[in-house]
């Protein structure tokens, strides 16, 4: 028997790059699967949502004190697997 357990928090953050800094919005989704001996996490992180919409570019993100890069193309956040 397989069982799936999904779970997702927002948490602040920090955006950071060459002069620009603001606050954001992070998704910490977390899956849990497993049978009867065997078990498997699968995390990320993504910005959902900032207080301004900065230009393409690398940023460092603080969430909690731990500080991640990340770039942004398109317009778009990628999804950081943990």
């Amino acid at each position: 028997m397989t069982t799936v357990l999904d779970k997702q928090d927002f948490l602040p953050g920090i955006l950071r790059g060459k002069e620009f800094e603001c606050n954001c919005k992070v998704l910490l989704a977390s899956t849990l699967t497993g049978g009867k001996e065997r078990f498997a996490v699968k995390t990320s992180l993504r910005i959902v949502s900032s207080e301004e919409s900065p230009p393409d570019g690398i940023y460092s993100l603080t969430v909690y004190g731990r500080v991640f890069k990340v770039r942004r193309v398109g317009g778009q956040w990628p999804t950081l697997r943990l």
